[in-house]
């Protein structure tokens, strides 16, 4: 018995000597546990800390783990280990509340040991919502600039209906990752009100350079642009990336993703396919559907091209005319009364116009293409340089070498403005295009329309293209070699080549009003031409200088719709030209072949040299321009054409598309070698619609 005494009182004596925590191994408790803030906004980065001290004598490994409202995996926001403790640690973590419902919540510290009654803190936090600005859109993105321009930029467009304050938004090519360590540009104070658009890029004196317009924020100060703030290395991938513009407190509001990159949040799908050097993906429209659709299209977006719609409205009246039978005499008279004039062709070399127009009391604009096959027409260098001398002439032009990039493959547009008139056409000014004598040159459609709104519109597309902000826009310099004045001894033939054509048409003069809708490539071009033939029900009249049958992707999405329209009921009839001057010849005789196996009537007009562009539908419909029907027209280069809904008018071209539709040439005896030596002559000029 004594014994058993002796044993309790030990074990008494124990408990009175030593405290009671020492007989556990480890005893680790939590002080207290606080957050940086009491209220924090959903989104925001919030600092959590606690104190952990150590009640035992020894130092064993150990875990302290931070969980939202309930202490389970599910609710686990972070957790912190140590390999040892002395007197105690205060362990720190920083805590993403996106996606944190707004209310009341508590943070709960825990660490694990032996003795759980002492191993918990607890803190509060209220989230409050944040309003997330859902109308914001990533609408450009540049991301292959091209080599030691360092201009990368993105376009963000407000499509709601109240403006939005930039502040604090901020774009990131690594959205996946916590919002502080985000590679990340941010916005400072801006105001960005209902379509408006906001341009940030690298480099703001590179990015002018290729798009004409200063930027309006850039983020690696590189020029007096304003600079947005930047944190970390903010670069697009060319292979494939990411891009996110998100909130102060790092919601997604649009995220954008390309090439071969993988991202789901905010994203569905496949990335949108990746695009050349030099070339912006655009979204197409404000549709939002977070997948590449809305990025996905037809049109290859060179940086520095223009966006524009499409013009559709009334004009006042108009004159129709056509080459070789009428159009000097049309144009030549224009000329001769206008005021004020700007003109933009591809090659000018008509000497005739040209003294008509150094004779005038007219201010004039010329822009011309720089990049003929060729090489330019001394010709046309002649007349440059007379009319640079009472106007201002450029040209537009790349020299890749240099560094310099044309932003459309050919400036390959037709067109003058001159007061509330314009004209709009398929021909060149040369002396094949606008015939002196109108027994020579080519089928070509031209049209005079009067309208104010119209006109206006002109001058907005003339202006954004001859602007000298622009890289290839360069300046009439008469000491160029290649483009400048021509050798002192030179002077312009005034042969007037004549043929054996008989003319059949005057002008056509309509003074009352009617629809028009100008169109332009690489703009709009490609949808409008495809929406004037959905209209058929009747008959579709095709004449054109060529028609490539295959394009990028597959069947030119013109034959196709004829085909479509063909198989409908509606009756086709297509003119190519088939002069064995012009390489395109073997090309329109494969695409005729192709045509006629689907039952659509060709007829490659050899009598007669069809450098026309023009379509007639239902008798109702007109169109007047200068786009070839191969992708490079349509896709790639400056073009404009006018449709016309006048039956008068329409009725007017449809005449003369029968006419050559039958058109057989009078042989004359003997051989006019003259006509022979002026194709010969010509050939190299003509040979560059080869790739228009």
């Amino acid at each position: 018995m004594m014994r058993g005494w002796a044993i309790i009182t030990v074990i008494v004596a124990i408990f009175l000597l030593y405290p009671s925590n020492a007989i556990f191994s480890s005893d680790l408790s939590l002080k207290w546990v606080k957050t940086d803030r009491e209220v924090a906004i959903e989104g925001e980065i919030v600092e959590i800390r606690a104190r952990v001290e150590n009640l035992a004598e020894n130092s064993t490994p150990f875990a302290v783990s931070f969980y939202l409202d309930v202490t389970d995996a599910e609710h686990l926001i972070a957790r912190v280990t140590y390999a040892s403790i002395s007197h105690y640690r205060i362990p720190s973590i920083k805590w993403d509340t996106s996606g944190v419902e707004a209310g009341e919540h508590v943070i709960i510290a825990h660490v694990s040991d032996e003795r759980e009654e002492n191993n918990y803190a607890r803190c509060n936090i209220t989230i409050l919502k944040a309003w997330k600005g859902s109308d914001l859109l990533i609408t450009e993105v540049y991301y292959h600039a091209r080599p030691h321009r360092n201009n990368e930029y993105i376009a963000i467009t407000n499509v709601g209906a109240r403006s939005i304050n930039l502040e604090g938004y901020y774009l990131t090519t690594t959205p996946w990752k916590r919002v502080d360590e985000q590679n990340k540009v941010i916005f400072p104070f801006c105001i960005l009100g209902p379509g408006e658009s906001v341009y940030v890029t690298q480099n703001g004196s590179s990015f002018q350079f290729e798009t004409g317009f200063a930027p309006d924020y850039e983020y690696y100060d590189c020029s007096s642009i304003p600079d947005m703030i930047r944190e970390g290395r903010f670069v697009m991938a060319n292979d494939g990336g990411v891009v996110c513009i998100k909130d102060a407190y790092n919601h997604t509001i649009d995220v954008v993703v390309y090439g071969n990159a993988f991202f789901h949040e905010g994203w569905m799908g496949e990335a949108i396919h990746p695009v050349g050097e030099g070339v912006v993906m655009k979204r197409n429209g404000w549709e939002d559907t977070n997948t590449s659709y809305e990025w996905e299209y037809n049109r290859t977006y060179v940086i520095g091209q223009s966006s524009f719609g499409v013009w559709h409205g009334r004009v006042d009246g108009c004159i129709a005319f056509c080459s070789p039978d009428c159009s000097y005499k049309v144009i030549s008279s224009e000329m001769e009364k206008a005021d004020e004039i700007c003109i933009n062709l591809y090659t000018f070399t008509n000497p005739f116009i040209a003294e008509i127009l150094e004779g005038s009391n007219a201010s004039i604009k010329m822009l011309l293409d720089g990049n003929v096959i060729g090489g330019i027409p001394m010709e046309e260098r002649w007349i440059a340089w007379r009319l640079s001398q009472r106007g201002n002439v450029g040209y537009m032009m790349g020299d890749e070498e240099r560094g310099i990039y044309k932003r459309y493959r050919y400036n390959h547009a037709k067109y003058v403005i001159y007061g509330e008139r314009c004209i709009v056409e398929s021909a060149n000014w040369g002396m094949g295009g606008v015939p002196v004598d109108t027994s020579y040159g080519n089928r070509e459609w031209g049209i005079v329309l009067e309208g104010e709104n119209l006109s206006d519109f002109l001058w907005k597309v003339f202006d954004y293209d001859f602007n000298f902000s622009f890289q290839d826009i360069v300046a009439f310099n008469a000491s160029n070699f290649t483009h400048g004045m021509p050798p002192g001894d030179f002077s312009p033939s005034h042969f007037i080549p004549h043929g054996d054509y008989v003319k059949r048409f005057d002008p056509l003069y309509i003074n009352e009003s009617f629809n028009a809708t100008l169109i332009l490539s690489p703009d709009n071009a490609e949808e409008e031409i495809l929406n004037l033939l959905e209209k058929a029900e009747r008959e579709i009249l095709v004449e054109q200088l060529y028609i490539d049958k295959d394009w990028s992707g597959g069947m030119n999405p013109f034959l196709r719709k004829l085909i479509e329209k063909n198989e409908s009921g509606v009756a086709v009839y297509v003119i190519l030209n088939n002069n064995p001057w012009y390489t395109t010849s073997i090309m329109n005789g494969e695409t005729a072949k192709f045509l006629r196996e689907r039952g659509i009537r060709v007829r490659l007009q050899k009598n007669i040299n069809i450098h026309n562009k023009g379509v007639v539908v239902d008798g109702k419909y007109v169109l007047i321009s200068s786009i070839n029907w191969g992708e490079n027209s349509v896709r790639c280069n400056r073009e404009a054409g006018i449709i016309v809904e006048n039956p008068d008018v329409a009725g007017y071209f449809e005449n003369i598309f029968w006419y050559d539709w039958e058109y057989e040439r009078t042989q004359k005896s003997g051989n006019d070698f003259s006509i022979v030596i002026i194709f010969a002559a010509t050939f190299l000029i003509i040979y560059l619609y080869r790739r228009r």
